[in-house]
């Protein structure tokens, strides 16, 4: 299955401005394949502080697991979606 992982989050609680949270954000979508996950491109719009993430994966859970460490950093939105030819 694809999904459309839409991330958003407030200037204020931005992790750019907090080191630790940073790191464990990197890091987090570093191991996404981790959990059975292929990332086909990584977007972002940084001005409004929103990320697009293009991914596959066997299950919704998988996807679940893999962003759990991160669900507080911001909103998260995973929507399926297919490719039209």
């Amino acid at each position: 299955m694809l999904f459309m992982v839409k991330v958003t989050h407030e200037y204020s609680t931005c992790q750019a401005h907090h080191p630790t949270k940073a790191d464990l954000y990197k890091n987090t979508l570093a191991n996404l394949s981790d959990h059975g996950i292929k990332v086909h491109g990584h977007y972002t719009n940084r001005l409004e502080h929103t990320n697009f993430i293009v991914c596959e994966t066997d299950s919704f859970e998988s996807l679940d697991a893999a962003f759990d460490p991160i669900l507080e950093m911001g909103h998260f939105e995973a929507t399926p979606v297919m490719k039209r030819e």
